[in-house]
């Protein structure tokens, strides 16, 4: 495949959730990738098959389908003219539920997280480009990954599994949520220091409160308390601690 078919479909693989749909999720993304490669097919009959067959239900993390796309096209590739591509089929079915269940809690739940706050943190320091350290730490680490899927789904027809065992999502996800809390306990203390100066706190005492409410809350929702509840009793104790 020439390199400006491969970019094609990488390229295209950026804007796959535009056409979400509720009947099918990602299918129509999903074909809208691989025209690309229609377009370098001669017999008709085998372009409309491989479109037809990748309209089929889809859904997946999108910075992660990257890699199943081009494992898929390798693999439609090397059936030019043939009738049917069972294994392309069969790959993407199995690959995407559990790149959904490693990408969802990484980038929506890790990385957005700890991105955010850290850029919030900034804007209270009065940090000028405070948005841009944000979308640059979020955007170049999901680009790259996706970048990098890619080009090994494409290498080893697999959908990169070794690439993403390698990156181990999972582990890194448990480790942006605990560093996004100690980011938060120190924005929370930049607040407490700016709301209630009149009580003294100290700097790293105000720092270690929060971390503690934070860790303390975090404990509470894992025994089954509810969110809501933690909200509302939050709020009364501002409250209570601004009247007095």
């Amino acid at each position: 495949m020439k390199k400006s078919v491969l970019a094609g479909i990488f390229f295209r693989s950026l804007s796959m959730q535009s056409s979400w749909n509720f009947r099918s999720m990602q299918n129509l993304g999903f074909a809208y990738c691989l025209i690309p490669l229609a377009k370098c097919g001669i017999n008709k009959k085998w372009v409309c098959g491989m479109l037809t067959r990748h309209l089929r239900p889809f859904s997946s993390n999108p910075y992660l389908t990257g890699a199943i796309i081009a494992s898929v096209a390798r693999l439609e590739e090397e059936s030019f003219g043939g009738s049917d591509c069972p294994r392309a089929v069969i790959l993407k079915e199995a690959l995407m539920a559990p790149y959904a269940a490693a990408g969802d809690p990484f980038f929506w739940g890790g990385l957005r997280l700890f991105s955010s706050v850290a850029g919030v943190i900034l804007a209270f320091e009065e940090f000028l480009f405070a948005p841009l350290f944000l979308l640059l730490i979020y955007n170049s680490i999901h680009i790259w990954i996706r970048l990098k899927g890619f080009v090994e789904g494409y290498r080893d027809a697999k959908g990169g599994i070794a690439f993403m065992g390698k990156m181990a999502l999972p582990h890194k996800t448990k480790i942006l949520k605990w560093s996004a809390a100690v980011f938060i306990a120190i924005l929370g203390a930049c607040l407490m220091d700016l709301s209630f100066p009149i009580l003294g706190f100290s700097w790293p005492l105000a720092l270690a409160g929060t971390l503690v409410i934070i860790l303390l809350s975090y404990y509470l929702i894992s025994r089954g308390v509810s969110s809501i509840a933690l909200l509302y009793g939050g709020a009364f104790f501002s409250l209570a601690l601004a009247w007095v």
